[in-house]
């Protein structure tokens, strides 16, 4: 073999047609790589920084890709393509360098100086090679088979492996509960039943689990998962539906999907994610698969699990903001424009409802940082739960397309009066501000729901909350009651504050630390909220 080395140079974050080498700098793994014969370009992930080396080998005809610095995985090895790059083989070439081979047919006239290489991230890259020319046939003129793309996940440990990824060329048989993996499920919504979700979560019963996937948060970085327990393991890889749509594959193993998370509490349309899909799996141990389906605005996405729960899933290259919107048939219910006379007197405490593009829901996820809020039972801290249940009902509400701000969205310090300056800045429609209480430890027979209210307008936003949560939630009501708290008198909006238990009490306590209870409470608390702006009684 003769080894043609085509340009000498460093390949950089954003570089074209640069082939080179640097040194090896740590020892790491590559973690996945997928060749789309549909845009005929190679991406791959790494587990560290890498600077691709890139040469041609002329005969046979190869693409060569060196990692140095990085190992191979038995599992990402040799696959068949078919079309222009007849197979991708990957092996370890030396004791730190691992070395992807493109086969290219001999019928592909490859021009080297139209091949680019760039890097999403340092450690995300693309190759780039120019369009299969065509070729000519004994039956006429033909082009190479484009209708494949081959994404290879890691091997996933345990007894009972995670199915692979369905494609076109693969009908899946397997069948949790009542709902087919890989098919549409319809959704009925208790907020607004008008709705029909293209969203599925396919639950299984499942061991008790390491980590918990409480649902998918709608962030002006991109989306958030919020999980609790242990820090989740992740694989993720890429490969494309039947109708080749792009898709995302996250597999988070020894993890179990919250109770009482459904299809309509997930994003609908956003960031061109097309359609989100939980499958649990009852493997050992228990596993989850989300498929993010992408449209064709979407950028790549870039998975970041956080070492205290909860994954980021960020778009590259692109702001969120910037993605475009693509139609959608999901249809939304309608929030009235016009007040509503839920209160009684001659003066309507709900002001007109703007239309819903101009709704802000302000969430006040209490205490946090130093300040750990109440401490209860086994040492259950409110700060945690409460911004557990916040995080859950922002995630219903903007699954409605309302949109939503948190004053903190993580373990953080914020005093009182930023709190309420967030929200006269942010010109929010309505502040809610999510606590839990507590007695004296030696009274564990205090539990139970309040809300409290200062303004005649918070008075009625109160209400609505305690009147739902306590038509879905087993609890003991306390009441609505008027309090001077300093985030609802200095807030210019409607504002209410709800303590949704006792971190103290015998039969709240355990309720407030179970995943599952938190994400019941956050949908509740969202549909008072709802209902509030709808004009409900």
């Amino acid at each position: 073999m003769r080894l043609k080395q085509l340009v000498t140079g460093v390949v950089g974050m954003a570089g074209v047609c640069l082939f080179g080498s640097l040194p090896a700098k740590a020892t790491a793994r590559l973690q996945t790589w997928e060749f789309d014969t549909g845009q005929n370009r190679l991406l791959f992930t790494t587990e560290s920084e890498v600077q691709p080396q890139v040469s041609l080998l002329t005969n046979p005809r190869r693409l060569v890709i060196d990692l140095p610095g990085i190992l191979s995985e038995e599992s990402l090895g040799d696959q068949f393509i078919g079309g222009a790059v007849t197979a991708v083989r990957v092996t370890q070439a030396g004791a730190d360098t691992t070395r992807m081979v493109l086969e290219l047919s001999p019928d592909y006239d490859l021009d080297p100086k139209q091949v680019k290489v760039w890097g999403l991230t340092s450690q995300q890259w693309v190759v780039q090679l120019p369009g299969a020319t065509p070729t000519i046939a004994a039956g006429g003129l033909q082009m190479p088979d484009l209708s494949k793309a081959i994404a290879r996940p890691l091997a996933i440990a345990g007894d009972h492996p995670i199915p692979q990824p369905i494609n076109r060329n693969q009908i899946s048989r397997n069948q949790i509960g009542h709902n087919q993996i890989g098919h549409n499920q319809t959704g009925h919504n208790q907020i607004g039943h008008n709705q029909i979700s293209r969203n599925q979560v396919t639950a299984a019963a499942v061991q008790a689990t390491a980590t918990v996937l409480r649902g998918v948060q709608v962030t002006a970085e991109g989306f958030f998962i919020p999980t609790v327990g242990a820090a989740p393991q992740v694989q993720v890889y890429r490969t494309r539906d039947g109708n080749q749509a792009r898709q995302l594959v996250i597999d988070l193993l020894d993890a179990a999907i919250a109770p009482g998370l459904t299809a309509e509490m997930l994003p609908q349309g956003r960031y061109g994610i097309q359609r989100w899909s939980l499958t649990q799996f009852a493997t050992s141990p228990p596993a989850i698969r989300l498929t993010l389906t992408l449209d064709g605005h979407s950028p790549d996405w870039q998975i970041t699990p956080l070492a205290n729960g909860g994954i980021w899933v960020i778009p590259m290259g692109v702001a969120p903001s910037q993605i475009a919107a693509q139609p959608t048939t999901v249809v939304l219910p309608v929030v009235n424009t016009a007040p509503s006379p839920v209160a009684q007197g001659p003066s309507p405490a709900v002001a007109q409802v703007p239309g819903r593009g101009q709704v802000l829901v302000m969430l006040d996820p209490g205490h946090g940082g130093v300040d750990p809020g109440a401490v209860g039972i086994g040492g259950l801290q409110e700060k945690g739960v409460v911004l557990a249940v916040a995080q859950h009902v922002a995630a219903v509400l903007r699954a409605q397309g309302i949109a939503v701000q948190m004053t903190r969205q993580s373990d953080q310090t914020v005093d009182l009066q930023p709190r309420a300056d967030v929200a006269t800045a942010a010109r929010a429609t309505v502040f809610v501000s999510i606590h839990a209480n507590a007695v004296n430890m030696q009274r564990p027979e205090v539990n139970g729901l309040e809300t409290y209210y200062y303004s005649e307008a918070g008075q009625v936003l109160a209400t609505a909350l305690q009147r739902q949560v306590l038509s879905t939630m087993a609890m003991n009501d306390r009441g609505v009651r008027q309090a001077r708290f300093l985030v609802l008198r200095r807030t210019a909006m409607p504002a209410a504050l709800i303590e949704i238990g006792f971190v103290t009490g015998a039969i709240d306590a355990p309720k407030l630390r179970d995943p599952r209870w938190q994400a019941q409470m956050g949908q509740s608390i969202a549909q008072g909220i709802f209902n509030y702006l709808s004009g409900r009684p």
